[in-house]
């Protein structure tokens, strides 16, 4: 529980989904592909509207802000679209999914830069996970496969690769910001004790 309480909760659920959906996609191989981008298209649209509907929730809007809502408009119009021609989609799910996990792959050289930042020994670990994680993206995007259950189960394994890969590398950063705020707090420390002696 310990370990789980330094990972901030975003990239938990994040990591925790790509797992789960992962694991589905490989079991649920032979299972309709239609039923499976239905599937897919419900899951985007409702992160899309979550998206939206978090925006119009903030008090406070910014050009920073303003982008998640344009992307739940655009996630959600693909999750709509899907529903509506999933056989269409079946083609696009190997290149599509590749594009997530090259996403991913680019967000864990972002969590590198922080290791580095937080001066962790581990960064290099990072790194690697980010290269891997790009490369098994860049595959699926480049060399899609006729057999489209058998790049379902590709998929799916690389979601349960890519979902494990990020709870690493945000456990690694959680516990390089935690060892940094206690050396901060240490020295904030030594320098009360320091200026009540010298008040003495």
């Amino acid at each position: 529980m310990k370990t789980l309480k330094n990972i901030r909760p975003d990239y938990l659920v994040r990591a925790l989904t790509l797992i789960v959906v992962g694991i589905v996609l490989t079991i649920w191989t032979k299972a309709s592909l239609d039923v499976m981008a239905r599937a897919l298209a419900v899951l985007l649209f409702v992160i899309g509207s979550i998206l939206i509907i978090a925006y119009l929730a903030r008090k406070e809007k910014n050009f920073t802000i303003s982008g998640g809502f344009v992307a739940g408009i655009i996630i959600a119009a693909i999750g709509a679209w899907i529903f509506v021609n999933p056989g269409s989609f079946t083609d696009f799910i190997p290149k599509l999914f590749g594009i997530f996990i090259m996403v991913s792959g680019l967000s864990n050289l972002g969590q590198t830069i922080s290791l580095i930042k937080y001066k962790s020994s581990k960064w290099w670990v990072s790194l690697i996970i980010a290269i891997v994680t790009c490369g098994l993206g860049a595959f699926l995007f480049f060399n899609p496969t006729d057999a489209k259950e058998i790049a379902v189960t590709i998929i799916g394994v690389f979601l349960i690769v890519d979902g494990i890969t990020n709870l690493i590398t945000a456990f690694l950063v959680g516990n390089a910001a935690k060892r940094m705020q206690q050396e901060k707090e240490a020295i904030d420390v030594e320098a009360m004790v320091v200026e009540e002696d010298h008040v003495k």
